[in-house]
């Protein structure tokens, strides 16, 4: 079904290395996590206010919160597709991972409420037994959670979005706890002891904890944490790969959202070189780590030692200032 609305929806689907497609292919995603966590929310709050049940009542909640997730993971991709404005010169991309963090907060928030509606439902005494609706339900539940589960896990695979873990992870929870629920409700017809408010308890838990690293993942991100130790190695070799360049310093990478990432570096370079060779050797740099790695890198040259000009030398310059004639261009 996702194909299939992906294709008459969106152009050039298959593009994913497109920024504009890929946030695309999130909002779509999150439209159908939307609409099915909405039916499966109300049948469960039907069914659970009918039964008493506290784990089925947790888990409708744990629907709707679902269903925010999804609002909020759609939301956040259209809001990342914005274009960059004089307020923004760097776009919106990082609105996946503020908004990522909020669907962590409200995981959280949803998570502790519902270990504290648990708690309460010790003081009962009317234990819920399974009947065939009950069953029916809650295994059709299953069976969408199952769908949209491989839905996002193969899009966050495929197009590394927090906005889809979030979902992906929401939808495992789901799948276990409505499992619990329904051991839970089979297992009560033999004890006299409310299972029920137990299963709601570790239900509680499950939908916390992927909140909470959630939350702490994309915080992270958003304070600064390091970027990945090979790309920066990948750069240092491509930097280096020459017979014109030393050293360098200070490389900064920022991101500014998925497949948007720049940066800046310090290179050491010989003096004498001409002003239109440095310019073409720094100008391919430029292209092939933008090629190479995906990061517009900006470099500045310190022109720091004497280059001795030798027969080989020499012939590398005369090519640059060659191929200067016919492919000069900013970066």
């Amino acid at each position: 079904m996702f194909n299939f609305l992906s294709e008459k929806f969106i152009k050039d689907y298959k593009n994913t290395d497109n920024p504009e497609v890929r946030l695309k292919l999130i909002s779509l995603s999150s439209s159908i996590s939307i609409i099915l966590n909405i039916i499966l929310a109300i049948s469960k709050l039907v069914i659970g206010l009918i039964a008493n049940s506290a784990s089925i009542i947790n888990d409708a909640f744990n629907n709707l919160s679902d269903t925010m997730v999804a609002i909020l993971a759609f939301l956040g991709s259209k809001l990342s597709r914005k274009p960059a404005d004089k307020e923004h010169p760097h776009g919106h991309g990082r609105m996946e991972f503020l908004v990522s963090m909020f669907v962590g907060i409200l995981i959280m928030y949803v998570g502790f409420q519902l270990f504290l509606n648990s708690i309460g439902k010790f003081k009962e005494d009317n234990f819920v037994k399974m009947n065939f609706t009950i069953a029916l339900i809650l295994i059709l539940s299953i069976l969408a959670k199952i769908y949209i589960y491989i839905l996002n896990r193969r899009l966050y695979f495929k197009l590394d979005s927090e906005l889809n873990y979030g979902v992906m992870v929401d939808s495992r929870n789901d799948i276990l706890s409505t499992l619990a629920i329904i051991i839970s409700l089979y297992i009560q017809k033999y004890v006299d002891f409310n299972v029920d408010a137990i299963a709601g308890i570790f239900l509680s838990v499950a939908v916390f904890i992927p909140g909470f690293n959630m939350f702490k993942d994309t915080l992270n991100y958003l304070i600064g944490e390091r970027i990945n130790p090979e790309i920066e190695e990948k750069i240092s070799i491509i930097l280096l790969d020459n017979d014109f360049i030393v050293g360098f310093h200070n490389l900064e990478i920022h991101e500014y959202g998925k497949g948007h990432v720049d940066g800046s570096v310090d290179v050491e370079i010989a003096q004498n070189l001409s002003l239109l060779v440095a310019h073409m050797l720094i100008t391919d740099i430029q292209k092939r780590i933008k090629k190479e790695v995906g990061i517009k890198l900006s470099i500045h040259m310190d022109p720091t030692y004497t280059l001795i000009i030798d027969d080989d030398i020499k012939k590398q310059i005369e090519n640059l200032e060659e191929k200067a004639k016919y492919d000069y261009e900013d970066f």
